[in-house]
């Protein structure tokens, strides 16, 4: 009797396996994605680095580097991302690509550079594919106490309207501080459709808006020069609050 109930006892755990293996597997639901580029323009045309352009006092420029801490975009209480790093040479316009619906990004605040809490925390205790990691800052951290380099805008420029290019004036704007933490605010988001749980949005940087934000002018043949320290108060606000300003829905 004993031998009888061990075998149906076994052969019970035998059909149990068997149909347990050959139960359809459970598919996870797909889980969406957004992306956020920032397409640099010029005015309305698309820019490109190293190209030439004219600026408002008649000036050729050509833009080498566009590089900028974005930080804390939310909607409300619901985060998208905590740091990103925009480096166009690098990276071309995709800022991020993350977990996220599109119903719960409509719009987006946040901040163009890094708060003064990680602005100053040691860099190298962030993990390897964090942006605010050293590795991935690289030339956009100055150093444990000064921070992190919020915006870099680098440019060479011909100042001399002779019909003759020469690109021997250089642009380099290097801002960052405490001080000089922006806030930003994106409403009316779009996400588009761009493949299987993928969605897609854009922001611009219109590069020509930043030199005349239609409030006041960069003139880079006298404001040329910015690493934010003592004594470039005035030219390191200026340059970041027109580096926000050029920033918009694409």
């Amino acid at each position: 009797m004993k031998k009888a109930i061990l075998l149906i006892v076994l052969f019970g755990g035998l059909v149990l396996s068997a149909c347990k293996d050959n139960d359809p597997p459970v598919n996870e639901p797909a889980v969406d994605h957004l992306r956020l580029n920032i397409i640099p323009t010029y005015g309305s045309d698309d820019l490109l680095l190293d190209h030439t352009y004219t600026t408002g006092e008649g000036y050729l420029v050509q833009f080498t580097e566009l590089k900028c801490y974005l930080t804390d975009l939310k909607n409300g209480a619901k985060t998208l991302s905590n740091a990103a790093l925009f480096d166009f040479r690098e990276k071309g316009t995709t800022v991020f690509n993350v977990e996220g619906k599109p119903t719960d990004f409509t719009s987006l605040t946040g901040y163009l550079g890094v708060p003064s809490d990680r602005n100053h925390a040691d860099p190298t205790q962030y993990g390897p594919s964090d942006p605010l990691n050293i590795t991935i800052a690289n030339d956009m951290h100055w150093g444990w106490n000064p921070g992190y380099i919020f915006i870099k805008v680098e440019a060479k420029v011909d100042t001399l309207d002779n019909g003759v290019e020469n690109f021997d004036h250089l642009v380099v704007f290097h801002v960052g501080g405490d001080s000089y933490l922006q806030n930003l605010s994106f409403p009316q988001l779009t996400w588009n459709a761009a493949g299987a749980n993928q969605y897609a949005s854009a922001l611009k940087l219109d590069m020509q808006k930043f030199l005349d934000n239609g409030t006041s002018v960069i003139d880079l043949k006298t404001e040329h020069s910015s690493h934010t320290a003592s004594g470039q108060e005035a030219i390191s606000l200026k340059v970041i609050e027109h580096f926000r300003d050029a920033l918009g829905i694409y």
